[in-house]
This record gives structure tokens, C-alpha cells and sequence, in this order.
């Protein structure tokens, strides 16, 4: 099997989701079926920035983190694929298991009968 057509283990699933800005990141691909531009994404990141207490320089600093860490993080996993030129993103191959953790995630978050202690 090459690099692209591995799949993502749970080490590396857990790994990509430990930031809210990667959460985000893959909701918004989600409710995208073809896709999302880079500039939509930033948006989308910006008015969730903007519902919390950061100010301009917190959002600048999520940007420059999104082009450098965060898109280029969950492209070298094969969850999304960040084209650079065209400035869109959309599901790699391992986007539905990186997904689907962070709905089960999601999922044990708002249910109040699961005890996580």
C-alpha cells in the first residue's frame, strides 16, 4: 500500500482533533459535499472566532496557523486535500474515519448520561 492508501489509525485520528481549529476544519468540509474554498473556510473560522473572547490578533494569529500547520496537518493524513493553487479543500481518503471519531466524540460531549471521569 502506498502513503495515500493507508489508513489513519486511531493514534493519528485523536492526534488531528486535539485542536478546535482541525475540529472545525472538518465540520465545515462536512456540511461541504463538493468542497470549500480556503476563503469560505476562513470565514466560517472567523465568525466562530468572532462568538468568542479573542480579539483581531487571535484571528490573524488562527490564519497564518490554518495555511501553515493546520490544512497541511490534515493533508499529510490524507484527510483533506488542500490544493494551494486553486485555494479549495475537499475530503481526502481518510476524511469519513477522522469524521466519524469526532461525531462519536461530539456525540458522548452532549450526552449527559456518559461519564467520562
Amino acid at each position: 500500500m502506498s502513503d495515500s492508501q493507508q489508513q489513519l489509525s486511531t493514534e493519528t485520528a485523536l492526534r488531528l482533533l486535539v485542536k478546535q481549529q482541525r475540529r472545525r476544519i472538518l465540520r465545515r468540509v462536512a456540511e461541504t459535499a463538493d468542497g470549500t474554498t480556503v476563503d469560505q473556510l476562513e470565514a466560517h473560522l472567523a465568525d466562530a472566532d468572532s462568538r468568542s473572547a479573542n480579539g483581531r490578533g487571535a484571528t490573524d494569529r488562527r490564519f497564518v496557523e490554518l495555511h501553515h500547520i493546520q490544512l497541511p496537518m490534515l493533508q499529510d493524513s490524507d484527510v483533506i486535500v488542500y490544493d494551494v493553487p486553486e485555494r479549495c479543500v475537499r475530503r481526502g481518503t481518510n476524511f469519513q474515519a477522522a469524521h466519524s471519531l469526532l461525531e462519536t466524540v461530539d456525540k458522548h460531549r452532549e450526552d449527559p448520561s456518559v461519564n467520562l471521569v
